[in-house]
């Protein structure tokens, strides 16, 4: 779905998708939009795609057939989506509260996250330092990267170089003797 690309292409993990009909209109006030974080959805208006989702049955294989393209924590369902301000409460001393009217809409959320339950949280810890500063410590104690390098060069001591071994002729021929001075 082209929606998906627009989330990928933004570096988003994941999408949620509300499907509308083609006659919805959704008028949000600018400067109370709802609270529910819908303004992250991306919105379909598709008659045919409503009344497909509209039928648990239909979301069923929907899921099977996204779980097969390789996507993660797919959730399909209906929800109310909020469309347009119906009226506004003002309160003396405090925010007004915008009511909107809610219609029952079927929505998609999955996420193409390739491994499951990990977090993204970078976790900055502090880590002894495995490089030597001191010269002195450096000559008695040999590091790990020393101590490996050292093993490594005493293996290769051990098996014999290339130019050792003998080259075996796997079809000898056998050569006329050398000429003697009679």
């Amino acid at each position: 779905m082209p929606v998906m690309v627009t989330c990928g292409q933004r570096g988003d993990r994941e999408c949620h998708i509300v499907v509308l009909t083609d006659d919805d209109v959704v008028d949000w006030d600018e400067e109370y939009p709802p609270q529910m974080g819908e303004e992250f959805s991306q919105i379909i208006y598709s008659t045919t795609m409503y009344r497909f989702f509209k039928y648990i049955e239909n979301r069923d294989v929907a899921k099977q057939v996204l779980k097969e393209r390789g996507l993660k924590k797919i959730r399909l369902g209906i929800e109310g989506f909020p469309t347009y301000k119906e009226k506004i409460k003002k309160r003396p001393g405090s925010r007004p509260e915008v009511i909107y009217n809610y219609v029952q809409r079927p929505f998609i959320r999955m996420s193409w996250e390739k491994e499951e339950n990990k977090s993204r949280h970078v976790d900055f810890q502090c880590v002894k330092s495995k490089s030597i500063t001191n010269l002195a410590e450096a000559a008695v104690d040999p590091g790990p990267d020393q101590a490996s390098q050292r093993m490594a060069a005493q293996d290769a001591a051990a098996q014999p170089a290339a130019a050792d071994l003998a080259v075996v002729d796997p079809y000898p021929v056998a050569l006329p003797p050398p000429p003697t001075e009679d």
